[in-house]
């Protein structure tokens, strides 16, 4: 009985069948809701450390920043190798392969997530000396790196498990988990910091425990059985099938993600030798424009389980169909954005800069000028970003990361050589866009005339199978 209550409570979608586009769009709202969550609880962190710690707490924080965004990349290749394995066999409706594939998935978090721990502790003080971090913070940076890594096991739970269950049909349950962790988090940095005066180290442990208590919370709701899936003693085992099918997608998915992120590093370079009211202003785009992408990457993951799930089905002709709705929505989503930013460029710094600061004025321009270059191009990155997402759902991760890594090897010398070899900081975002530009068209090609439906993971989302009619 428990487990038929359980059933009827999750909403679980079938892109399968009926209609596409309202679907999408059902599934995409949690999981934007979630992303947004998730972003300003990162905010949040930051705001407490420099409000009640002080600049050198806010800086020992963000020099682990490049080491933490590695892990982030595992986790997050992790739960895409998982996610779009359980969308596969969810849409062939092969109930005891997915049982394997997440009792496959479980098992290699656990062994993964400690030995991330394990090896990150030992070589946290290494890593910080290793990115020239400053003596006077290293000790504070240090404790913070040692009990975020003592978390990574959660945290690797936490995005597989989450994953699952938006291959699944579900992103309700996600989007709760995220919403608790982010309340969570900010009552315990509070607790942690301005109350038990911990500074960086009640940060780590706010962290940890908040993104524990998620990952508790899925696990704990994908274990009771109420996706159609009975976990017993016999069937919780290692498949080293399901574990290669995992890793086919997780692998190239991190990678992808960790290229991008030493691309990303040294545009910053650049931008940081054009001065402070520079580096002020990028930082502030930045944010901008993590929060103007949600909206694009929502429906980007939402493209991916609809690829996931009729792929699984042997549904092709279906899922080509739905590709070309969704990409026209997507492609409006990102426009519409664009226009967003552009329109409230100037209220939206006033939010990160007082008018009295001395380079009010300079900041100011320098965003305008920016956010003009980029504003009309996020059309594009909806074209990239939501083509990346169909190969990925479709289990070709690895032209995605080839066609990604090319272009972030042409960016690095684009972005020298538009705003180092002009002296214009414009040249930093003019070659963001072509960077996009060229991702976009990679995709698109790959999709139109590569053989991208052979890549998918189960037998039955072979494209020899027809849709009966």
């Amino acid at each position: 009985m428990s487990d038929s209550k359980n059933k009827k409570a999750i909403k679980q979608h079938d892109f399968t069948k009926g209609d596409i586009l309202k679907p999408i769009i059902l599934f995409s709202l949690p999981v934007l809701f979630g992303d947004i969550f998730s972003a300003l609880y990162n905010v949040v962190d930051s705001v407490v450390v420099g409000q009640f710690v002080g600049s050198g707490a806010l800086a020992a924080v963000n020099s682990s920043f490049a080491i933490t965004m590695v892990c982030v990349a595992i986790y997050s290749g992790f739960g895409m190798g998982s996610s779009v394995v359980a969308g596969q066999l969810f849409g062939a409706k092969d109930f005891n392969n997915l049982n394997k594939a997440i009792s496959t998935a479980y098992i290699g978090a656990f062994f993964i997530g400690i030995t991330m721990s394990v090896v990150g502790i030992v070589i946290s003080t290494p890593l910080l000396k290793a990115i020239n971090t400053p003596a006077e913070i290293m000790r504070d940076a240090d404790i913070y790196l040692k009990i975020y890594f003592c978390g990574c096991m959660t945290q690797l739970m936490y995005y597989m498990t989450s994953g699952i269950m938006r291959g699944l049909g579900d992103s309700r349950t996600p989007m709760i988990a995220i919403i608790v962790c982010a309340i969570l988090n900010i009552v315990l940095d509070l607790v942690f910091v301005v109350y038990f005066n911990m500074g960086c180290a009640g940060v780590a442990i706010a962290t940890v425990i908040s993104q524990a208590a998620s990952a508790v919370f899925v696990v704990v709701k994908m274990l009771r059985g109420g996706y159609g899936i009975r976990f017993t003693r016999k069937t919780f085992r290692l498949s080293t099938d399901m574990l290669r099918k995992i890793l086919k997608v997780g692998v190239p998915s991190a990678i992808q993600s960790l290229v991008n992120s030493v691309g990303l590093l040294i545009v910053q370079s650049y931008a940081n030798s054009f001065g402070t009211n520079l580096m002020a202003s990028n930082g502030i785009i930045q944010k901008l424009d993590s929060f103007t992408q949600l909206p694009i990457m929502a429906v980007g993951q939402t493209i991916t389980m609809f690829n996931a799930q009729n792929l699984g089905a042997g549904h092709i002709d279906r899922a080509k169909e739905g590709n070309r709705k969704m990409m026209v929505f997507n492609i409006a989503v990102g426009a519409i954005v664009g226009v967003i930013l552009y329109i409230g460029v100037e209220p939206l710094y006033r939010l990160f800069i007082n008018p009295s600061d001395a380079g009010y004025a300079q900041i100011i321009e320098i965003g305008r000028n920016s956010i003009q270059i980029l504003a009309f191009f996020y059309w594009v990155m909806a074209l990239q970003l939501g083509y990346g997402s169909i190969l990925r759902g479709a289990g070709a991760a690895t032209p995605v990361m080839i066609i990604s890594i090319a272009c972030v090897a042409v960016r690095v010398p684009i972005t020298y050589l538009f705003a180092m070899g002009t002296g214009m900081y414009q040249g930093l975002y003019w070659a963001n866009n072509v960077f996009n530009t060229l991702f976009a068209v990679g995709v698109m090609l790959y999709y139109h005339f590569g053989k991208w439906e052979h890549f998918a993971l189960t037998r039955r989302s072979m494209p020899t199978v027809k849709e009966s009619t």
